[in-house]
């Protein structure tokens, strides 16, 4: 709790600091912004919230089911890793968001475009996460399983899972703060639901308190999802402790 507080007032300060300095109402003060937040937020914002989450949490799930086991695949697998690096080292620095006209084409105006967006940003964070991680297990630790007969799936659950973990975690939170930020600008077109299309259509109004009220519950999506991965990482790893 302490260093919330600490945090929130790294933020406030400066924020109210800087909304004297201008004096406009295109940036009022913070207190402004969380009394139009709290009326908002048991309605309007939930929704859109919700929306937003659910797209994000689908894309995290579809990527994480194509990269695991790829990943796997390739750090343990060098003939399948020498198949698959170079497409992966060519697709990832493309910019994701330049494929969304094309999804939409393809794949339609619905949710499904916007989510398979957020999985081509996410799939390949995951992807060489997991293969940099499987990769990294050291053999004497698999020589030491085998003289206790241990088999393939052995491996997987005590040598190379345990060290997969951590890496595919901070991906998952580095990935989920970048499809935030993707999905703000996929959520400003052929969708009347989720933070992106609120914020824009509130700053199209020139409804400032509402647009700066969507930021501000954007910023408490990614919050939430970085100390929800922070909790799981606590009670899966604390074996790192």
């Amino acid at each position: 709790m302490r260093r919330l507080i600490v945090g929130l007032c790294w933020v406030v300060i400066p924020w109210y600091l800087l909304s004297l300095f201008v004096g406009s109402r295109v940036l009022p003060f913070p207190h402004a912004v969380a009394i139009r937040f709290a009326e908002l937020a048991p309605s309007v914002l939930l929704r859109h919230a919700a929306a937003s989450v659910l797209r994000v949490l689908a894309a995290l799930l579809a990527a994480s089911a194509v990269a695991v086991p790829l990943g796997l695949a390739m750090g343990r697998i060098p003939a399948f890793d020498r198949l698959l690096a170079p497409a992966a080292y060519l697709l990832y620095p493309v910019p994701k968001i330049a494929l969304l006209p094309i999804l939409l084409l393809v794949l339609g105006t619905g949710d499904v475009s916007r989510v398979g967006l957020l999985g081509l940003v996410l799939v390949f964070q995951l992807l060489l996460a997991v293969r940099d991680g499987a990769r990294a297990v050291d053999a004497h630790y698999l020589l030491s399983l085998d003289s206790l007969g241990a088999t393939r799936t052995d491996h997987l659950r005590y040598c190379v899972w345990p060290l997969v973990l951590p890496r595919l975690l901070t991906a998952m939170r580095i990935g989920g703060a970048t499809a935030l930020a993707v999905l703000f600008f996929a959520e400003t077109f052929f969708t009347r639901y989720g933070l992106g299309y609120f914020i824009m259509d509130s700053w199209m109004k020139l409804a400032y308190l509402d647009m700066y009220a969507g930021i501000v519950a954007m910023s408490l999506v990614g919050f939430v999802m970085f100390v929800t991965i922070d909790r799981v990482e606590q009670h899966v790893g604390r074996w790192q402790g």
